[in-house]
Order: C-alpha cells, then sequence, then structure tokens
C-alpha cells in the first residue's frame, strides 16, 4: 500500500478520530468545576505563604581573584601565571608543586581551613531605619557562636529542661579546636559552612570566584573578605616555606658564626696586649694562630650573612601575588527564589493537581472503585455457590 490509499484508507481516518483530543470538552469540563479549582489553588497559595513566611532571606557575595602576571615567560601571561602559583601541572607545563590553583576549592571546602574561621568576627547587619526607631546596633560575634546560635535566648522548652536537668557545663571557649576530633555542634557549623562556601578557578585564565552565602547581608560580605584573604595567606605560606626555613636556618649558622667571631676577636686582642714585650717565636706563633682564627671567623660570619640575605630576599620572590578583581560588596538585594515566586508556585501547583483531579483522577478512582466493587461481589457469589455445593 502507497502512500496515497494509507492516506485515503478509511480505518486510518477512524484511528485519527479516536487518539484526537476533544480540547473543548476537556475546557468545558474544567469550567463546570472552576469553584473547586479556584478553592483548591486558594488552599495551595496559603500554604505557599506559609511557607515563604518560613524562609530565611539569603544573600550571596562573590570576590574574584586574579594572580598578577610578572612580565612576560615563555608561556606568555598564563606561563608567568603558572610560574608564580604553582600551576604548570595543571596547564601541561610539567610543575612539581602539590599544590596549584586548581586545588583552590578543595582548601576552601577542607575541614583545618574551615575551622580555622570559627574565630572570626563578623557583626550582623542593622539598618538605618532600625536603629532611628530604637534598635541597638549589631555587635561582634564569632562565626561559630552566630551559626551555632549560642547567643540567642533560650526557649521555654531549653529552660524547662534545665529547671528539671540541670545546667549543662559549657565547654571552655579558649580550647583550641581540633580539625580530627569534632564534636556534634562543631561539625554542623563545618556543613554549614562548607555549604555556603564556594570557590571556582578557570583553569584557562587561572581567575578564582569565591562565594558565599548567609542570612545577613553584611555577614556575608565580611566572611567573604575572611575567606579572599585567608586562602591568599594559606598559598602564600605554602609557596614560601622551604624558603623559610632556609632563612631560619642561615639566621642561625650566622648567629652561631657571629659568636664564634666575638670570641675569636677577644682571643686575638688579649694575646695582642699582653704579649707586647715578648719576642718569643711561640708567642708570635700563637698570635699568628688566633689572628688567623679570627679572620677566617669572620669570612665565615660573612658569608652566613650573605645567605641569609639572599634566603630572606628568595622568600619575597617566591610570594605571589593576587589582584582582587572584584571586592566583597554588601548586596542590597536577597539571591535565590523570591517569596513571591514560592506563592505563585505553589498557587500553580494547586492549579495543576485540582486540574488534574476533575480530568483524570475522579474518574480513574470511580472507575477503580466500580470494579472492585464488582470483584467483591463476584467472590462473595462464588463463595456462597461453593457452600451450597458443599452443602
Amino acid at each position: 500500500m502507497d502512500k496515497e490509499e494509507l492516506y485515503n484508507d478509511p480505518h486510518t481516518e477512524e484511528n485519527k478520530e479516536e487518539f484526537q483530543i476533544d480540547y473543548a470538552a476537556l475546557a468545558a469540563k474544567l469550567w463546570s468545576r472552576k469553584v473547586f479549582i479556584i478553592l483548591f489553588s486558594f488552599a495551595f497559595a496559603v500554604l505557599g505563604v506559609v511557607v515563604a513566611l518560613q524562609m530565611k532571606k539569603k544573600y550571596t557575595v562573590s570576590v574574584t581573584l586574579a594572580p598578577e602576571v610578572q612580565g612576560k615567560n615563555s608561556g606568555g601571561s598564563l606561563g608567568g601565571i603558572a610560574s608564580m602559583l604553582g600551576m604548570n601541572s595543571a596547564i601541561g607545563s610539567g610543575g612539581s608543586d602539590a599544590l596549584n590553583i586548581t586545588l583552590f576549592p578543595e582548601i576552601c571546602a577542607s575541614t583545618p581551613f574551615l575551622t580555622n574561621l570559627f574565630d572570626v568576627k563578623v557583626t550582623p547587619y542593622v539598618t538605618p531605619k532600625e536603629i532611628r526607631e530604637g534598635a541597638k546596633p549589631g555587635r561582634p560575634i564569632s562565626i561559630y557562636k552566630y551559626i551555632s546560635k549560642e547567643d540567642e535566648p533560650k526557649g521555654w522548652f531549653a529552660t524547662f529542661k534545665e529547671s528539671i536537668f540541670g545546667k549543662e557545663e559549657k565547654e571552655k571557649k579558649n580550647k583550641k579546636v581540633n580539625p580530627a576530633q569534632l564534636n556534634r555542634k562543631e561539625y554542623g557549623v563545618v556543613g554549614v559552612l562548607s555549604k555556603n562556601i564556594s570557590a571556582d578557578v578557570d583553569k584557562k585564565t587561572g581567575i578564582t570566584t569565591i562565594t558565599v552565602t548567609m542570612d545577613d547581608p553584611q555577614i556575608a560580605t565580611q566572611v567573604a573578605d575572611t575567606v579572599c584573604q585567608r586562602l591568599q595567606e594559606y598559598i602564600i605560606n605554602y609557596r614560601t616555606k622551604k624558603a623559610k626555613e632556609d632563612y631560619d636556618y642561615y639566621r642561625m649558622l650566622a648567629d652561631e658564626a657571629h659568636k664564634k667571631l666575638v670570641k675569636a676577636q677577644a682571643a686575638y686582642a688579649v694575646s695582642v696586649d699582653f704579649d707586647r714585650s715578648v719576642i718569643l717565636q711561640s708567642v708570635n706563633s700563637e698570635k699568628q694562630r688566633l689572628q688567623e682564627e679570627a679572620s677566617l671567623a669572620n669570612q665565615l660570619y660573612t658569608q652566613m650573612e650573605q645567605q641569609k640575605e639572599m634566603a630572606k630576599a628568595k622568600i619575597q620572590e617566591l610570594k605571589p601575588v593576587f589582584a582582587v578583581v572584584q571586592p566583597a560588596t554588601m548586596p542590597l538585594v536577597p539571591s535565590g527564589t523570591s517569596r513571591k515566586m514560592v506563592v505563585l508556585g505553589f498557587c500553580f501547583l494547586g492549579f495543576c493537581l485540582s486540574a488534574a483531579w476533575i480530568l483524570f483522577g475522579a474518574e480513574f478512582i470511580g472507575k477503580f472503585h466500580t470494579d472492585l466493587k464488582e470483584k467483591i461481589k463476584e467472590q462473595n457469589e462464588t463463595e456462597e455457590a461453593e457452600k451450597l455445593i458443599s452443602d
């Protein structure tokens, strides 16, 4: 059968009419139950209002960092970035550093890095209007206390619990947090920080974007600025660690050489002062030996001082430099889904569910209920027949 015969086949036309949807009938069915749809949608809208009121506003702050390029290396500007920050291996230049710029997200999400933020002081934001109305300005509080809500007033349940079981002994605040052994509250604070702090690295340009989301705009700004500074300090300490160790070592050697020089010069001076009238060869030999020791100690001290200064210069040479392209700025508008969109979303969900129930659900449930009754009736008739036969 060719295409023309298939198109003109009456059975094909019947199938087309069978599967055709009557949109007018569906619309009429919905319109006949418009009161139910409106009430159901309104109920979901009220539920959406309740959910929206329970939602906390979230504010997002982003900071953009770029490694500063110092001159043109063999790889151009990208090569300069790689040579300074140890990302040669990340871009295929064969670097040997274990830590490179591509690991910034893992560093920001690591437990030691996040626990170091516990003691950072932040100040909740109070609007000028609230201050004019009598509100007190926000007072500094640590990140740990702010997230764990230690300073918030206790509810009736906590007060009742204390009256029955007594007050719990608080842990010492000066205790240093051990990242390997966190208690339940510390672990929860680390989880909140890990969820709300992120870093994204563009491997082609080396630009790092740090994003912080908090329920207070000023705290989000302060945390973003602190994370930016701590990340730079982390990388600087890693990159200059070996040079600092070398500097400390040469400084120790220079101090020891200086002590030996002072001792040798003192011995030679004493020999010269007390042996002026002596012309014995043995005395002259001892004097010459002390002079040579003083000269050798002076040379050693000079060399150690030079090595110390070179190591000091090496620290500055290896110190990476970051350019803050976009600093932390306090946001004025909350991020994420607005409360209006939540209410509209619930209202739309209520409309869709009510329409689906009218078009398909009620009919399906009714048919299912009817079939269930028929099957129960058939089963009862079968049982009665079997009972009569057995009698």
